[in-house]
């Protein structure tokens, strides 16, 4: 029986067709599929029959009002001052007869968070893409500073007068001025894939990612003299990939190259110096210019029977080669020459993994996967003078630390269907990872897991999730380089002995057609047995509960709540420190459809509390609780004027407060030997009102 006849008989049962015999010709089974399919539509697809109908567009546009300014409030939505905004937003969509497309999709045109994306060709043959995306991040508005902006070098105004200390700087006060703090990102995407008639197609793209703005940062002067500052940031990264995918008999494959270059606007930072001492100004380097050539071959075959074979395999060199600045630019210190005028820094980075999927049975199916990834550092290693600060040049040399990773990574994984209602998982890791230049060179790693997933009936099920892991390592050693030595008995967390537990709990119910429920917890629990200084153990316990209910076709309601504990114990030679973390969210929400297909409204209410505690014990006096809260109240409304006009109205409320002692009453001038930024916790109420109109042609 030919695979179309088979086809026809399964149609013919579903009861579409008749069914068909052998006598039927092709022309006869073609214009029956045709019968059939003529009936079927792409809901999101243009209508054909209509020449002039190929296009389906949705334009937006929206007018905003907010009440007041907060970098805080803007942080992400880059809604920072006060007044009115603009947005726009497009969805274009092409589609004809002979394959042809075009996708032009735009959001938040108006705003600095704005997204352009286009794509279009002929389905099949070939594709272009082209797409920017603007984000925007705003961090501090309430900073003070004296120095001038002057970019990578921060200068103090004419006729400063150095001091000892902070209170010793008279020309402070009166100097001050306002700096806020924020970056852009903007994503460039151009491109596109060319489908040969055979078994080839190809990709070329150019992606450059841009990120413009200041950071605050911070540079000492000597060992006791510190001067918080503004760092200018002109990052550029360009990558050009090439590649060559090829599809056939069950095997698909891409082999792919990437060029990658990253560059800084800057190649130095500078900065006066405020206090008085032997250097009269500050240097440091900032994020080096640098490169990667990337390989990579990978593949997934699917003709072996029961048997699905995934393989990738990666080679990459990384180059840094910037020229040293000098040791330092206070002119009183006398420094031995530079060994090298650059690092000439190389690595090599091999990866590469497989994996085997086995559909051993109706029932049952096994993964088996392996990671190998080697990070070879081969930078020449030399020694160097080691100035502090610019103010003391040490009596002991160091040589710089080319640390290279090797890690291999095995897993297995299997899951059972006992019959339809109950599945049990479960699987196991093996790690291991070699270090060099660091305290620990050998790292191994088990974890072993399983979860059960049983459905009771329709109305109620369960699951059930555990996890344990166990880390070990050979020896724990003291680099002796480093001056002064680290703590013989002081572990690092992330090398250091550690026994892990988890476990989870999930529950979904239908109490009735129009209540749904879900309840679900979390436990994790974290020894570090062997550390006597460091981290000796971490436990983090969540539990949440959300719930639906439909009280008719036209309202519904909505809830949920989720509170996270996170615990962790920290010990010093001396003295111990507990650290509580505590996150509660909660939510209400509501749809009512007052007028059928044509007018709703929406209400939620969120409300996000926070807060830190630190508490020591054998010494020292605890520190103050941190703590933040932020109320959200969203109204809206959608009106359907007709079937091409849509109007919409928005309205937000929202209120934070933060506690935060680090910089709660902190001045410029209020610490001894730190010359602050001044900020202030954000604190804001703020509405922001909505009007737009969607419209379809």
């Amino acid at each position: 029986m030919t695979t179309r006849y088979k086809k026809l008989v399964l149609l013919s049962l579903l009861g579409f067709i008749a069914p068909p015999s052998y006598a039927e010709t092709e022309t006869t089974q073609k214009l029956n599929i045709d019968i059939i399919t003529k009936k079927w539509k792409c809901k999101y697809c243009p209508d054909l029959s209509d020449e002039e109908e190929q296009w389906d567009i949705k334009l937006d546009l929206g007018l905003g009002y907010v009440s007041n300014s907060s970098y805080k409030f803007g942080e992400y939505n880059t809604l920072v001052e006060d007044g009115v905004y603009l947005d726009a937003g497009v969805n274009a969509y092409y589609r004809d007869d002979e394959a042809n497309f075009w996708n032009i999709e735009a959001d938040n045109l108006g705003l600095k968070n704005s997204r352009f994306d286009v794509e279009g060709g002929k389905q099949g043959t070939y594709s272009i893409k082209l797409e920017v995306d603007n984000i925007s991040k705003h961090n501090l508005d309430t900073s003070r500073t004296p120095y001038i902006d002057g970019g990578s070098n921060q200068t103090l105004p004419g006729g400063w007068t150095q001091g000892a200390n902070t209170g010793a700087l008279t020309d402070l006060n009166s100097s001050l001025r306002d700096v806020n703090f924020s970056t852009k990102r903007r994503n460039f995407i151009l491109g596109g894939e060319y489908i040969t008639s055979g078994a080839w197609s190809y990709e070329a793209w150019f992606k450059r990612k841009t990120k413009e703005g200041n950071l605050p940062t911070s540079f000492g002067f000597g060992f006791n003299q510190v001067a918080n500052l503004s760092q200018p940031v002109d990052y550029t990264t360009d990558d050009v990939e090439l590649k060559a995918n090829y599809r056939y008999a069950g095997f698909n494959g891409q082999i792919a190259f990437i060029n990658s270059t990253f560059k800084n606007g800057f190649d130095r930072f500078e900065w006066d110096n405020a206090y008085n001492g032997t250097a009269s100004d500050g240097q440091a380097g900032v994020a080096p210019d640098n490169s990667k050539q990337q390989i990579l071959l990978s593949g997934n075959y699917l003709g072996i029977e029961d048997w699905q074979l995934n393989a990738m395999f990666s080679v990459a060199r990384l180059e840094q080669n910037e020229t040293f600045l000098p040791y330092t630019v206070n002119a009183g210190l006398v420094t031995s020459a530079l060994p090298a005028t650059s690092l000439n820094g190389e690595v090599y980075v091999y990866t590469s993994n497989l994996a085997a999927h086995w559909q051993a049975s109706e029932k049952n199916r096994w993964h088996f996967i392996y990671e190998y990834h080697n990070h070879d550092n081969q930078t020449t290693r030399n020694t160097y003078t080691y100035v502090t600060a610019d103010n003391t040049v040490t009596g002991t040399p160091r040589a710089n630390a080319p640390y290279s990773f090797l890690q291999s990574k095995f897993k297995l994984n299997t899951d059972y269907k006992f019959d339809t209602a109950v599945t049990l998982t479960g699987g196991l890791q093996y790690a291991k990872l070699d270090r060099t230049y660091q305290s620990v060179e050998t790292t191994e790693e088990n974890m072993l897991w399983g979860k059960l997933h049983h459905r009771i009936d329709n109305d109620l099920q369960y699951s059930f999730k555990l996890d344990y892991s166990e880390r070990s390592i050979d020896n724990y050693n003291v680099l002796t380089e480093l001056t002064p030595p680290a703590n013989p008995n002081m572990r690092k967390f992330n090398m250091a002995d550690r026994d892990g537990l988890k476990a989870g709990f999930n529950l979904s119910a239908s109490v009735s057609d129009a209540f749904l429920l879900n309840f679900s917890t979390d436990l994790a629990g974290y020894d570090y047995d062997e550390s006597t200084v460091g981290l000796t153990s971490s436990d983090e316990f969540s539990i949440g509960l959300d719930a639906q209910y439909t009280v008719d076709e036209d309202l519904s309601f909505s809830a949920f709540i989720q509170d996270t504990d996170i615990d962790s114990q920290q010990a010093g030679t001396t003295w111990t420190a507990d650290t509580n973390d505590n996150v509660i969210t909660a939510g209400l929400g509501m749809n009512y459809q007052i007028i059928e297909d044509k007018f709703s409204v929406g209400l939620d209410v969120v409300h996000a509390d926070s807060s830190s505690a630190i508490d020591i014990s054998g010494g020292g006096t605890p520190f103050p609780e941190l703590t933040t809260q932020r109320d959200t109240i969203t109204l809206s409304g959608n009106y359907l004027y007709d079937e091409n006009l849509t109007i919409k109205a928005t309205y937000q409320y929202e209120s934070y407060d933060e506690d935060n002692w680090y910089i709660e009453n902190v001045d410029p001038d209020t610490l001894t030997n730190v010359l602050a930024l001044g900020d202030r916790p954000p604190s804001y109420d703020i509405g922001v009102l909505w009007l737009s109109v969607q419209y379809t042609f």
